[in-house]
């Protein structure tokens, strides 16, 4: 007779839809970890051009988001089609995370040295490290890299349906000397971080899309919107150091950038999400296409939806 942790990660244990998803995840990785890069590359950008063409609604969120960025202009349309591409790419990349060694992993991402001194830096304090990123270039290859690099980090991944799935995803990271934390329940999840810092090593969190809408007020791009509290709070209750960086795909190699923020002791969860908030600026600048936001993100493309912020506040 299964156990029931056994029928609790069961692909169907959460109805067939998620069984379907979670297994065309697995056949995609199949197919992704076998097939010749060459010809997946150009296969998904196949599929993200017509999606470019076809899937109207998405493209006028991602040409509203990227407009903060680089401008109205001709040169939009541009950018906005590499962004699905580059969004592509990137499933197509963490489908064959399970493909590379620790050793192709260390040599297909460049870190230049001051990336190598900010983390080296950061652990020899001995306070444990926060690094901030958002869902710019590839990210789940960045997290892969830092740790087959050797720093000892822990990670917070979304809980996907069904189960089974998150547990997949989960793994592929553990193989690659990251641990994986569930986002749900928050609390638990902040608690862990927290311990987990203040036990010396690292944590690597998202910062800037507030999925639950009752984040922090920030200015991102010159327009008020929230950010999820985590990044700031950790901060504020760690004082740990800080830094922000991203992986970016540039030509046929991929390259981290991390770098040192400094901060006041006395600043808010407030004040550091607005430091963290910059800095990825000037990040998404670099590569705006491989800024993978597909989702609204500012109030005022959100008529339809309630108001963000706290208890539905306003950022006035």
């Amino acid at each position: 007779m299964e156990t029931s942790e056994k029928r609790r990660l069961s692909p169907f244990s959460e109805g067939i839809g998620p069984a379907i998803v979670y297994i065309g995840f697995r056949a995609g990785a199949w197919i992704a970890e076998r097939a010749p890069m060459e010809l997946s590359t150009r296969f998904v950008r196949v599929i993200a051009r017509v999606a470019f063409r076809f899937a109207k609604g998405k493209r006028a969120v991602v040409e509203a988001n990227l407009a903060r960025v680089v401008g109205n202009g001709p040169h939009l349309h541009s950018v906005v089609e590499q962004a699905f591409e580059s969004y592509a790419e990137y499933w197509l990349e963490t489908f064959r995370l399970g493909r590379y060694s620790a050793s192709a992993l260390s040599a297909m991402v460049d870190a230049d040295q001051e990336t190598l001194d900010s983390m080296n830096g950061a652990f020899a304090e001995g306070k444990g490290v926060i690094l901030a990123t958002a869902h710019i270039g590839f990210y789940d290859l960045g997290v892969a890299w830092v740790g087959v690099s050797g720093w000892p980090f822990t990670t917070v991944a979304e809980v996907l349906r069904p189960r089974a799935l998150f547990e997949w995803f989960a793994a592929i990271r553990e193989k690659r000397g990251m641990k994986v934390i569930a986002s749900k329940p928050g609390d638990v999840a902040r608690k862990r971080l927290i311990e987990t810092v203040k036990a010396g090593e690292g944590v690597a969190i998202l910062a800037e899309r507030d999925l639950g809408r009752r984040g922090v007020w920030i200015e991102l791009f010159g327009e008020s919107t929230t950010a999820p509290v985590g990044p700031g709070l950790l901060v504020t209750e760690t004082k740990a150091p800080l830094l922000v960086g991203a992986a970016f795909k540039e030509g046929s190699r991929f390259r981290v950038i991390f770098r040192r923020v400094a901060y006041d002791p006395s600043d808010d969860v407030a004040a550091i999400s607005q430091l963290i908030a910059h800095r990825l600026e000037s990040l998404i600048r670099m590569h705006p296409e491989q800024w993978h936001l597909f989702t609204t993100n500012w109030p005022s493309d959100e008529k339809h939806l309630p108001p963000r912020g706290p208890l539905g506040s306003s950022s006035d």
